[in-house]
């Protein structure tokens, strides 16, 4: 396709560069304005019903905090993953309940960074968005800084946007890499983008999160992180129009179970102007999250009541067992902090709970035994 002319419906055009033509989309909106199928009509009123749901049952637990921190970590992990991480959720609760004010090891591996840097970026933009900030690219520089922290490549420019042409390699073998715009163009692009968000877009905010996912994507505004910025940037559009109160639903997962297809329909966008394609795969992907996540926190629910009815007592044991959805990840040293109970009284009822099958040690060490809870982690992970 790079090598022919793209039909009127394509929203940009290949420029002929050597050795690769470069992608010269149209900057936001989209002209003319896309004519939305009935399909797309109903997935739209789908995912909104299905995010809904997560909220309404959201508001309903006692272990809501809890909810809002992990799925923000498994956010962070699936994104991490994308771009290649072995991390997993459970090296990021370990971090957490070994540093839990933050002060960890500068020394930290490089794939957990990622992911923890994911966190704090995400967490970060959604307390910037609740108190009253707007998506503006000093905010998209700030997070890109917070997502490269320490895990940098040599050459790449944080912070800011690229100054060179990057090449995406393609997912299917034999065709061309993709090249967005370059660095001379990308100013201009941004400012399209960032007057879209701020005017609200021009349709339904899962619409538009679509439009502008695909579009930040395409311009490709950064020298690497754009993938995890993007994902991010989803999430906080959706927050920004109040459609999500919290970030119940996390799309990486479902971009990374989909990888190619997800390359895929955005670079047909780009070619051949297939919006319905795109917006079809990208709405069944918020759907899809929103009714995994509740379904998630419906069966956390259920567990929360069974162990409430399974551990009635006045013991420290039971009074555990009944907070473990808030305690998932946890050292017995940690639980004399939590519980205000001597070292001894701990270290029993680490002994109680992993005889009940309630817990499990993960570090196979004699010493600095970390322990999960079982059932949790098997909804959570």
């Amino acid at each position: 396709m790079p090598t022919k002319e793209l039909p009127d419906r394509a929203p940009g055009k290949y420029v002929p560069y050597h050795p690769d033509p470069y992608y010269s989309p149209e900057p936001l909106p989209v002209e003319p304005p896309l004519e939305l199928s009935d399909q797309t009509h109903d997935l739209v009123a789908d995912a909104a019903y299905q995010i809904g749901r997560v909220d309404g049952i959201s508001s309903t637990v006692d272990f809501s905090a809890v909810l809002y921190t992990s799925l923000i970590r498994i956010e962070a992990v699936e994104s991490a993953r994308i771009e290649g991480a072995d991390v997993a959720y459970q090296d990021v609760e370990a971090y957490h309940t070994k540093h839990p004010a933050g002060d960890g090891d500068t020394a930290i591996e490089k794939d957990l960074k990622e992911a923890l840097n994911y966190e704090t970026a995400l967490t970060y933009g959604l307390d910037s968005i609740e108190g009253g900030a707007s998506i503006t690219l000093s905010l998209l520089r700030e997070l890109h800084s917070m997502l490269l922290e320490d895990v940098r490549n040599e050459g790449d420019v944080v912070g800011d946007f690229r100054d060179h042409l990057v090449h995406l390699t393609s997912p299917q073998p034999g065709q061309r890499p993709f090249v967005p715009p370059p660095p001379e163009g990308l100013t201009a692009l941004m400012h399209s983008l960032a007057s879209y968000i701020q005017m609200g877009g021009q349709y339904h905010p899962l619409v538009d999160a679509a439009i502008i996912h695909y579009f930040f994507e395409t311009v490709h505004p950064f020298s690497d992180g754009n993938g995890r910025l993007g994902r991010l940037l989803i999430i906080l559009y959706l927050a920004s129009e109040g459609y999500l109160e919290s970030p119940y639903i996390y799309p990486s997962a479902y971009f990374n179970r989909h990888t190619v297809e997800y390359v895929e329909r955005m670079r047909a966008v780009s070619e051949d102007g297939a919006w319905d394609e795109w917006l079809t795969f990208f709405l069944e992907g918020l759907r899809s999250q929103a009714e995994t996540s509740y379904d998630r926190t419906h069966r956390l629910r259920d567990l929360q009541e069974r162990y409430e009815t399974e551990y009635p007592g006045s013991t420290n044991t039971d009074m555990f067992a009944r907070q473990l959805l808030q305690y998932p990840y946890f050292t017995a040293p940690a639980l004399v902090e939590y519980l205000d109970v001597s070292r001894r009284t701990a270290y029993k009822i680490v002994d109680d709970l992993e005889s009940d099958g309630l817990i499990e040690e993960v570090t196979g060490k004699e010493r600095g035994k970390e322990y999960k809870a079982v059932e949790v982690f098997d909804i959570l992970a």
